[in-house]
Parts: structure tokens; C-alpha cells; sequence
């Protein structure tokens, strides 16, 4: 599919990821949810990464083999940094699945990562800072409003991230595949917390 195409199409399909953990846990819920662009539901899939791991990039390629489907033309995240520094290869990510990944912030950009990265992770910390190297930095979108959020992305151009950001987002800042994802993963961890 082309560039243009995601831009023009008016039902495009994106697979958006979120997910919710307690640090008191040893691995964190993952959600996949499959939406249109005209804002219909057709996917739902869950999937877990573990919370302080180096697994948050094959966790994603399962969630999206899981769906086991091929109209998905993109994926978003809610974030590159999940599940307490498990850091997301987006280039390996875009080269396995052969689809653009947008990867999203709704913060200003982290602090001072490579730090912490070496103080939390000292065996592995070389290996973390390669992945959170690569990411790259974020760059800025504005929102309807003036809001703003923040935006790494491979397999497309800035502006195309730009339009389908704007495309699938309806209010606040959260684009909808990400913000219903963030949703049932908070409700699954609320109840799994129940007795």
C-alpha cells in the first residue's frame, strides 16, 4: 500500500497498542484494538510484556500476528518506553511486519533516560541504551486546540504520521485505537486486583 493511499483511503485500518502494569508485578497486559478510521471496532486482541524486560518488541509482533490478519495497515503505540524501560525496536518492528509504526507521546520527551537506564539495569544497560539510541527523537504534532503530543515513526513521512494522527484522533490527544487499548488494559488490571 502506498504512502498516499493511507492518506486518502477513508477506512484505513490501524492496529493501536497500550498497555497498563503495577510494578509489583512480573509482566504487564497488553491490548491490541483493530479500528477503522471512521471510528468502528473490529479487532480486539491481548498480549503482555514483561515489566523491566527486553521483550516489548517480539510482545508486539505476537499481538499483531494474533489478529491474524492482512487489511491491518498500520500500527500505533501508546509509547516506544513501556513496561518499565522495555524498550521497543520500532525499525525491527516496521522490517518484521512490512507496515509504518507510529509510536506516541503525550508528554513532554522523557528525562534523562540513558541515566536511569544505567542505574536500573546495570547488566544489561548497553544493550537498553543501543534501543533507546536508536529510537531516535520524538518530533512535535499539534493538535487541534494547540495540543500537543510527540512522535517517532518509521515506514512513512513525517506529514503522513501527521494526517493519520489527526484522522483517527476525535478528542484530547490520544488518537481512538490507542486510547480504547489504554482503556481495557486498565480495566483488565483493576480486575485482576480485585480478590
Amino acid at each position: 500500500m502506498s504512502v498516499d493511499s493511507l492518506i486518502s483511503k477513508p477506512g484505513i485500518r490501524a492496529l493501536g497498542i497500550a498497555e497498563s502494569f503495577r510494578l509489583d508485578l512480573k509482566y504487564s497486559i497488553l491490548v491490541g484494538v483493530v479500528m477503522r478510521s471512521d471510528g468502528i471496532i473490529d479487532g480486539v486482541s491481548l498480549g503482555r510484556t514483561t515489566i523491566g524486560g527486553l521483550d516489548a518488541t517480539d510482545a508486539v509482533i505476537s499481538l499483531y500476528k494474533s489478529f491474524n490478519r492482512n487489511d491491518i495497515q498500520l500500527v500505533m503505540t501508546d509509547g516506544c518506553i513501556i513496561s518499565w524501560y522495555n524498550i521497543i525496536d520500532l525499525e525491527k518492528l516496521t522490517d518484521t511486519l512490512g507496515l509504518p509504526i507510529i509510536c506516541l507521546t503525550f508528554e513532554e520527551p522523557e528525562g534523562d533516560v540513558i541515566n536511569a537506564l544505567r542505574k536500573l539495569f546495570p547488566n544489561d544497560s548497553d544493550t537498553r541504551i543501543r534501543l533507546y539510541e536508536k529510537l531516535g527523537k520524538p518530533r512535535e504534532v499539534l493538535l487541534p486546540g494547540g495540543l500537543r503530543i510527540y512522535v517517532r515513526f518509521t515506514g512513512i513521512d513525517y506529514r503522513t504520521a501527521r494526517t493519520i494522527i489527526r484522522k483517527f484522533t476525535k478528542e484530547g490527544k490520544r488518537p481512538e485505537p490507542i486510547r480504547i487499548a489504554r482503556l481495557i488494559a486498565n480495566a483488565l488490571l483493576n480486575y485482576s486486583r480485585e480478590p
